[in-house]
C-alpha cells in the first residue's frame, strides 16, 4: 500500500515540475513567452504554406497527379485547408490538440507520397526530396511535441 501511495505522490511531483517554473510559481510552460513564440512562428509558417498551396492549387494538383496521389483535386484543397486550420489553430492555441493534430495528420499523410527521395533517379531531385522529407519529420516532431501540450490544455 505505502508503495503506491509513494507513487501517486512522485507522480503528482513530476506533473507538478512540468508546470512549475524555476521560482516554485505555478506558471504552465504554455503561458511562457517563448512558447508563445514558437508556437506562432510554427503555426504561422504552415498557415502561410496552406495558402499558397490554396493559391497555386492548380500547380499543387498537377504535382500531386505527377506522384501518383488519388484523388488529387479534392485531396489536395481539402488538406490544405486542414493544414491551414491547424496553423491558425496552433498560432493562436485554439483548440490545440486538434489543431497539432490536423498539422501532424497533414505532415503523416503528405511526406512520404510527395516527399518519396527514394524514388527519385536525378541525384539534384533525390537531394531536393531528401531535404523536403528531412523538414517534413522535424515539423512532424514539433506537432506530435504540441499535440501532447494542448491535450493537457483542452
Amino acid at each position: 500500500m505505502s508503495s503506491r501511495l509513494e507513487r501517486r505522490t512522485d507522480e503528482s511531483e513530476a506533473e507538478r515540475a512540468d508546470t512549475t517554473g524555476r521560482d516554485g510559481t505555478d506558471s504552465a510552460v504554455t503561458e511562457t513567452p517563448a512558447f508563445r513564440l514558437g508556437r506562432i512562428l510554427f503555426g504561422g509558417v504552415l498557415a502561410f504554406n496552406a495558402l499558397d498551396n490554396l493559391r497555386n492549387l492548380e500547380g499543387r494538383i498537377a504535382y500531386a497527379e505527377a506522384k501518383g496521389a488519388p484523388e488529387p483535386e479534392i485531396a489536395v484543397p481539402a488538406i490544405s485547408v486542414s493544414l491551414l486550420a491547424g496553423g491558425i489553430g496552433v498560432a493562436l492555441w485554439r483548440l490545440p490538440a486538434s489543431a497539432a493534430g490536423a498539422v501532424a495528420s497533414f505532415l503523416i499523410g503528405v511526406t512520404p507520397m510527395m516527399h518519396d527521395f527514394w524514388n527519385a533517379d536525378d541525384p539534384e531531385e533525390k537531394q531536393n526530396e531528401l531535404i523536403h522529407f528531412l523538414k517534413n519529420t522535424a515539423l512532424l516532431g514539433a506537432a506530435l511535441a504540441l499535440l501532447k501540450v494542448g491535450q493537457r490544455e483542452d
